[in-house]
């Protein structure tokens, strides 16, 4: 079958169809003369590709459900979640997505789905490195053209994993592992020249595992409350770490999961250590029975001591807990095996990892990333730091000052569903408002209005987990939508700068990544007029992934950092 006619039963025009053969969806044939043989199984494929791209999926993610990384009921259920944060269930789009997964008949009104800014991909490019990250509710993964210095392509796959929640919020592990595995393998029978692979991933948690190398627990993550259930004693678990070694130590973290899990008489049998989820990949990938963790990862897990870079092992001591059951540490950035041929990097944790994947100029940049919280990073050497702002280890000896709100963009979320739930009160159909508060927020801000004063401590604070947040201000005049979603916004810049201003040194640019700041200019302009300093939302897609393909290109020595971090540099053989 000719191009011509796949273009008539398809509706998709010839160079939407190229572009898609660019991109793996389709292999087509060539005849003697060198034209294009489409088969019937190209044609079916092409017909889904037009519905899928016409409710907004990826070309990445049509590729992962083509080569069964994700089903197609996992496709559109990610595409649903995706929509309805966006338009709400009433959407077209929506409606599709519901046929889709009822098997009933969709008609397109749309005649072809390409679309120009997207790119043909290329036959040749330079060296890649691969990045995994390992998150809480997806995995995600880049592929890094390192000779280039561009992202080719990037990929999420939510991984459905969670088997208990509440205060013990716990993880499958079989169920993170099959969704990393089958995305870092498809990837490496899709790509050729890959030259290292990083990972990074969510931290604090810990996996225990037997001395095979095999896991015989859950993940237990860091939202897990444990540790601050009240004991016998009259203390949480943390409490009594803090009353036996004068170190704090936050529920979630490892080590004050391991130390309830130990009073309580709930490690595994057959435990006989334990590390974090990334560190569990790393391992599996590269067939290693023990695990190496990097010092930006085993800090997470509390009791370790930042400038030795080590764990505390009187502070163990004083709890019972035997060091010996902890991973092997490394400050370096070393290679810890190969996976098919492919040098590993140590994993990095993902706050590292997303400062190396988005801030470009570190000496005199720092990153502000609006998620469900929000953070505050920096490039810094060793200092003492104490309050809210933690030092947490980089890479090189260099250090990141971060400091963390944990509201975030949860609280303009918090918004849109009390405006939302309003109209549903009222009779009115379920439909996002982020789109009519965005609108509002911008024409309050030309209008140069200064918005209700509003402190989103509405998670609390670490060190004040029973704080509160608040609205002042309210007279006859700014009781208005428009005023109380300026306010909200200013309230997560003006949370953040709270913990900027325990920075020592203060600098000149921010990059602002999440998708809070990409999606609502005036979030981003407020961070500029809050921290009076530049500010750039131009970061890649996934960029702890990023980050972890960047660092596994320079544990290889495909990439080298010169003016103190200042950019990378393609390594010329050096």
């Amino acid at each position: 079958m000719r191009i011509n006619d796949v273009e008539k039963i398809t509706g998709l025009t010839g160079k939407a169809i190229r572009l898609y053969e660019s991109k793996g969806l389709i292999n087509i044939s060539r005849d003697e003369n060198g034209y294009r043989n489409f088969s019937a199984k190209d044609v079916e494929i092409l017909k889904d590709v037009k519905l899928y791209r016409s409710i907004g999926i990826s070309i990445s993610d049509i590729k992962l459900c083509l080569f069964g990384v994700m089903s197609k009921d996992e496709l559109i259920e990610k595409c649903k979640a995706e929509i309805l944060r966006e338009s709400g269930k009433n959407s077209e789009k929506y409606q599709i997505c519901e046929s889709i997964l009822n098997k009933a008949p969709v008609e397109l009104k749309s005649e072809d789905s390409f679309t120009e800014n997207e790119k043909i991909m290329p036959e040749v490019h330079g060296e890649l490195a691969v990045g995994i990250d390992i998150g809480t509710t997806t995995v995600s993964a880049v592929v890094y053209d390192i000779d280039g210095k561009e992202q080719l392509e990037a990929y999420t796959v939510p991984h459905n994993s969670y088997v208990c929640a509440d205060d013990f919020s716990e993880q499958s592990v079989s169920a993170i592992m099959d969704k990393s595995e089958k995305l870092l393998y498809h990837i490496i029978n899709t790509y050729k020249n890959i030259v290292s692979i990083g990972i990074s991933g969510q931290m604090h948690g810990i996996v225990y595992v037997d001395s095979d190398g095999n896991n015989v627990s859950n993940l237990i993550n860091w939202q897990d409350k444990r540790a601050d259930r009240v004991l016998e004693s009259g203390d949480s678990t943390c409490q009594t770490i803090f009353n036996k070694t004068g170190v704090p130590v936050s529920t979630g973290f490892g080590i004050a999961t391991h130390y309830y899990n130990i009073l309580n008489q709930e490690v595994p049998s057959g435990a006989v250590g334990f590390c974090s989820i990334m560190d569990y990949f790393g391992m599996k990938i590269c067939g290693l029975k023990k695990a190496v963790v990097h010092s930006s990862v085993a800090a997470s897990f509390g009791l370790f001591d930042i400038k030795k870079g080590c764990f505390m092992s009187e502070s163990l001591s004083l709890l019972g807990i035997d060091g010996c059951f902890l991973p092997r540490v490394t400050k370096e950035s070393i290679i810890i095996g190969k996976c098919r041929g492919i040098p590993v990097s140590v994993p990095l944790g993902d706050n590292q990892a997303s400062f190396l994947g988005s801030v470009n100029e570190n000496t005199d940049g720092m990153l502000v990333n609006i998620g469900t919280g929000s953070q505050i990073s920096a490039v810094s050497d060793y200092r003492e730091v104490s309050g809210e702002i933690e030092l947490r280890p980089f890479i090189e000896g260099k250090y990141l000052m971060c400091g963390s709100a944990l509201c975030g963009g949860f609280a303009y979320s918090m918004l849109e569903e009390f405006f939302r739930s309003y109209l549903v009160s009222a009779g009115i159909q379920e439909i996002s408002q982020y789109k009519t508060m965005n609108s509002l927020a911008k024409a309050s801000y030309e209008r140069g209005e200064l918005g209700l004063d509003v402190e989103s401590y509405f998670c609390g604070k670490r060190s004040k987990p029973d704080l509160r947040g608040s609205i002042k201000m309210i007279d006859r005049q700014n009781f208005t939508p428009a005023s109380l979603i300026i306010g909200v916004l200013k309230g997560m810049c003006n949370e953040l700068y709270e913990l900027y201003k325990a920075f020592p040194e203060k600098r000149k640019h921010i990059v602002a990544s999440g998708g809070a700041v990409k999606k609502n200019e005036v979030l981003k302009n407020l961070i500029a007029d809050v921290f009076g300093a530049s500010v750039s939302d131009k970061t890649p897609r996934e960029e702890a992934a990023t980050g972890a393909a960047l660092f596994s290109a320079f544990a290889v020595g495909k990439i080298r950092y010169e003016n103190g971090f200042a950019e990378y540099i393609a390594a010329k053989g050096d």
